[in-house]
């Protein structure tokens, strides 16, 4: 080894670097590492205040989930591959006037609600209880909306 490698500052480890990104996901939450817990801890809560009805999880469930005309915030696994699966959540969240956001990974996503497996994509019910925290993150993701 020489000199030079064993005095150059090592690169700190981005976890959100390595993780796979599909290219139609955007907002991100990846370059705020904050609102990204923020939404984790909000579908945690959401999970824990409703015993898991607080939630609908898994492309079939949040689709059909949808199409009845259910509200809340859409989270999106940005690892999904392929993503030919989600490809169509963005263009059902806008026509149902849903806010959707992306997360930088799905097992994290599927950690977050409590389950053992990966999930793609996550439907957080609206809940009186969690109002305030719903307004957060929907004014956060109109607020990476407009950064684009």
């Amino acid at each position: 080894m020489s000199q030079d490698e064993q005095t150059a500052p090592k690169e700190e480890y981005d976890y959100d670097r390595e993780l796979y990104r599909c290219p139609i996901s955007w907002p991100i939450t990846s370059d705020k590492p904050k609102m990204t817990k923020k939404v984790y801890s909000l579908i945690k809560k959401s999970v824990t205040a409703n015993k898991k009805k607080g939630i609908v999880k898994g492309i079939k469930d949040v689709t059909k989930a949808i199409r009845k005309g259910q509200k809340g915030i859409l989270v999106l696994g940005a690892d999904a591959s392929p993503y030919d699966v989600v490809s169509h959540f963005p263009v059902m969240a806008e026509e149902a006037k849903i806010p959707y956001v992306w997360v930088p990974s799905r097992q994290d996503l599927g950690t977050a609600t409590q389950c053992k497996r990966a999930t793609s994509v996550v439907l957080l019910k609206l809940n009186e209880e969690l109002k305030a925290s719903y307004d957060k993150i929907v004014l956060a993701i109109e607020d990476l909306n407009l950064e684009e």
